[in-house]
């Protein structure tokens, strides 16, 4: 039996969904089913239990260390983010800085 009382969280760090299909017309591989992660909420995460034993995330607790440094997920560095403005239909300018991994495919983005 499924125990109906939990509920889901669900945490999306991505922009619009207008913004994440225009992407793919700027190059980005398959924008819509890889992870997104906001440069700003990617500098905040809390370090898992393994992550406190890397020396690499008390440099940068400490602010010896630098985010490059700390790079993508998956072991690569972060992407160089580079700035794109998007028109929306209203004729509104939006202008965001993207960049993706070219192992995992992770978009890393903040507004500009």
């Amino acid at each position: 039996m499924f125990n109906r009382s939990h509920t889901i969280e669900i945490h999306c760090d991505a922009p619009p969904y207008s913004i994440v299909q225009a992407c793919r017309m700027i190059g980005m591989a398959n924008p819509e089913d890889v992870r997104w992660e906001r440069l700003g909420h990617y500098r905040t995460v809390q370090p898992g239990r393994l992550e406190l034993f890397n020396p690499l995330t008390w440099k940068v607790f400490f602010g010896i260390g630098e985010l490059k440094e700390m790079g993508c997920t998956c072991g690569r560095d972060l992407p160089r983010l580079e700035k794109y403005t998007f028109t929306l239909i209203t004729a509104v300018e939006v202008h965001y800085l993207l960049g993706q991994c070219p192992r995992c495919h992770t978009i890393f983005w903040e507004e500009a």
